[in-house]
């Protein structure tokens, strides 16, 4: 028997032991969690995985460094693989560590720095400057260059999504009472450039002045106080006091233009395609004026202004002088939306600002640069470039720079008088005007006026009209609808055709259309020979299907259905033509097409055999008869000349039967392509076969002077579509994209443009 001490030691040691036991057990389970805590996430399945915010303590901890930064910015991301991108070089662990998240740091001083978003418009100089050096190796001549130039401006514009620029909204500018100053006089102006939008500024004018006097645009930069600030008001006015019209406006959602939107719209994309459109409608204003000198337009602007000025020279001819200022960087695309936003950079398999600011060769420019900012180095890569591209005009002394290594990022006076003496000498104005007695700028005779003086809308947006749209979405959806109108009230369209894109009646035509920037697609009926009616695949639902919806997919605009078969049979011989009309007829019906081509071809020609004529009237009667019925109009080529064709219209006495006209049957007879043109009139013409010979290109053709063809079609009232058949280069005649490409961007230079 156990005495009982002794068997009291033992339950003690017992409930100890237990004790000790559960303790144990309980430390090990903590050491477990925390085991999987630290460690469970370190490996390749979880990939190494840490939270930024501790990642970023630990770099400080090991490098012995600062990083700013606010909780926001790090809130719920995660580095993978963090200690695995540690190097001896703090700069290049956070690299490999903030890269992948879109973050970077800024040096600000010796082993600080500030946590920021990852600015893919700011490049390294290295990086930048062998950019613009692989630009610059794809064109070695001015020839080059002009081709270059070619492609670049409709892909800014269709970038931009302004390649149908919409039309602008039939209104009067809002114009506030003016004030006179010392030598100039100030009016606040809100121009709609949209149903409900306005892009707000003030107009600058010399109280005196004889003639006809130069337009300078103002666009302002990203500086505080908008175009309100003193520099805004000095510049202005100065240029005013010196004889030019001087306009300051503001950017989108900035300024007054807050009254519509919010300030963080400014950061969206769509803000720099608002921007370029103001500038337009801005010059469509200024230059409508009975004052202004359309032969002496300037721009000029800083910073994001400056960004502005380089595109609105490259996109509109009519600005001969540009300014920018402290903006211009071949390693720096625009630090806002509202400059590189919209993919305007991926233009010709990639450009820069620089490049886009050598489009303005030979036209005078300025570039203004200074120590304190990414123009930092403009004299040692980026100007010389500009030498080059001005050289190879023999205008070397119209592009200048002035560098102000010593200066910081503003629009000071340092960077407006060489400004003021630029726009003096190339447009003609009265330095003088803003010279005190030692010849050194004096801005103190201007006034500059509070904010308010300077709003259009009233001190608290009170005069805002009650149509004015407000919201962004809403802004989204009215650019939205005015641009559709716009692709499809063009006034001129260009087209081309798939039998001579090597493409008849296939798919590919409408693909090859839209990647060649035309606005539409003649489609063939498909081949004739002995049939009773065309080879014509578009009358099968399935493959008829197909073209349409490839074309609405693409944008592309199936305009015109072409018989071609008659070309090589006899329109004016066959006893069965009758059907062929009809199935055409029937399937413009089914593909919503007006129009249609009809070519007499050899063994229908009037001219050669006058005694088919009588023959050919009566078939074309009928042809004209089934498409008045059906709505349509169907266009005839023939080889008489103008007068003949309008007695022959005549004598068909049908006004669904046209004229296509083709400017190389007057001028391979030697008759003035402006007066055939003249003697048709808009109503005796369908559509036109902007062609000549096939050895040039439009552009190179000696015998064309499309231009005056505009001119003229403009004075008549015509509208509608300019197809381009043939004109191909001699070296490349079978090359389609080639040929065709370069005759698509000609025309729409011409025409839309």
């Amino acid at each position: 028997m156990i005495p009982a001490s002794v068997f009291h030691s033992i339950i003690v040691a017992s409930q100890s032991f237990h004790r000790s036991a559960i303790r144990a057990a309980f430390f090990f389970c903590v050491l477990l969690s925390s085991w999987q805590t630290t460690f469970a996430q370190l490996n390749t399945d979880n990939q190494y995985s840490k939270p930024l915010k501790e990642v970023l303590n630990d770099v400080q901890k090991k490098y012995g460094v600062t990083i700013k930064f606010v909780d926001s910015m790090v809130k719920n991301k995660m580095v993978t693989y963090a200690e695995w991108k540690y190097r001896p070089d703090v700069e290049v662990t956070l690299d490999n560590i903030l890269k992948p998240l879109e973050l970077k740091v800024k040096k600000e001083k010796d082993k600080q720095y500030k946590l920021s978003a990852y600015e893919y418009y700011r490049w390294p100089v290295e990086e930048g400057w062998a950019e613009m050096d692989r630009i610059a190796a794809q064109y070695k001549t001015v020839e080059d260059w002009e081709k270059r130039k070619a492609e670049l401006k409709p892909c800014l514009k269709e970038a931009l999504q302004l390649n149908y620029l919409p039309a602008a909204p039939n209104s009067k500018p809002i114009v506030t009472a003016k004030r006179i100053f010392d030598g100039y006089s100030v009016e606040n102006i809100a121009i709609e450039i949209l149903p409900g939008v306005w892009i707000n500024g003030s107009l600058y004018k010399p109280l005196k002045f004889k003639g006809k006097i130069p337009v300078i645009l103002n666009p302002d930069g990203h500086w505080e106080k908008q175009r309100y600030r003193a520099d805004c008001q000095y510049r202005c006015a100065a240029m005013a006091k010196m004889g030019a019209m001087a306009f300051s406006y503001d950017l989108f959602a900035w300024g007054e233009s807050l009254l519509q939107f919010k300030v963080e719209d400014h950061r969206r994309s769509l803000a720099m395609t608002i921007q370029a459109l103001g500038a337009i409608r801005i010059l469509d204003y200024l230059l409508a004026q009975k004052d202004a000198d359309t032969n002496r337009v300037a721009i000029t602007g800083g910073s994001g202004g400056g960004s502005h000025t380089v595109l609105m020279t490259a996109l509109d001819d009519r600005i001969k002088v540009s300014a920018p200022v402290v903006s211009l960087s071949s390693y720096f695309y625009g630090g806002c939306p509202c400059e590189s936003g919209m993919n305007i950079h991926a233009c010709g398999g990639r450009t820069n600002n620089v490049e886009i600011a050598a489009m303005a060769a030979p036209r005078p420019q300025l570039v203004v640069s200074d120590g304190g900012d990414w123009t930092d180095k403009m004299p040692e890569h980026d100007f010389p470039y500009l030498q080059t591209m001005y050289r190879w005009y023999n205008k070397k002394e119209n592009v200048s720079n002035v560098h102000l290594p010593n200066d910081k990022h503003d629009f000071g006076i340092t960077k407006r008088t060489p400004v003021y003496e630029f726009m003096a000498k190339q447009l003609g104005l009265n330095i003088k005007a803003i010279q005190d007695a030692n010849g050194k700028i004096d801005e103190s005779k201007i006034t500059i006026e509070p904010e308010k003086s300077l709003y259009v809308f009233g001190d608290n947006g009170e005069k805002l009209p009650a149509h004015a749209v407000k919201g962004f979405e809403n802004l989204e959806r009215v650019f939205a609808e005015e641009i559709e109108k716009a692709r499809t009230n063009q006034r001129y369209k260009i087209g081309l055709i798939d039998l001579m894109l090597l493409k008849r009646q296939k798919l590919g035509a409408i693909t090859l259309t839209a990647e060649l920037k035309a606005d539409g697609v003649e489609v063939d009926m498909g081949g004739l020979g002995n049939r009773p009616t065309f080879d014509n695949q578009l009358l099968i639902d399935s493959v008829r299907n197909q073209f349409i919806q490839t074309a609405k997919d693409r944008k592309v605009e199936i305009f015109c259905l072409a018989m071609t078969g008659y070309y090589a049979q006899s329109f004016c011989g066959r006893a069965e033509y009758i059907r062929s009309i009809e199935d055409c007829i029937k399937t413009m019906q089914l593909m919503n097409v007006k129009h249609a081509f009809l070519p007499l071809g050899v063994q229908c020609d009037i001219k050669k055999n006058p005694a088919i004529r009588d023959s050919v009237i009566a078939r074309l009667r009928v042809a004209g008869k089934l498409a008045e019925e059906a709505g349509v109009i169907i266009g005839i080529e023939t080889s008489l000349t103008a007068k003949e064709e309008v007695e022959l219209l005549k004598r068909i006495g049908s006004p669904a039967i046209k004229i296509y006209f083709n400017f190389s049957n007057p001028l391979k007879e030697g008759r003035d392509l402006i007066s055939e043109i003249k003697i048709l009139g808009k109503d005796r013409i369908s559509m036109i076969h902007a062609t000549n010979k096939d050895s040039v290109w439009l552009e190179n053709d000696p015998q064309i002077d499309l231009y005056k063809v505009k001119k003229t079609l403009d004075e008549i009232g015509w509208s509608g579509w300019l197809v381009i058949e043939r004109s191909r280069d001699a070296r490349k005649p079978s090359d389609t994209r080639f040929n065709y490409g370069a005759n698509t961007a000609y025309l729409k230079k011409v025409f839309q443009e």
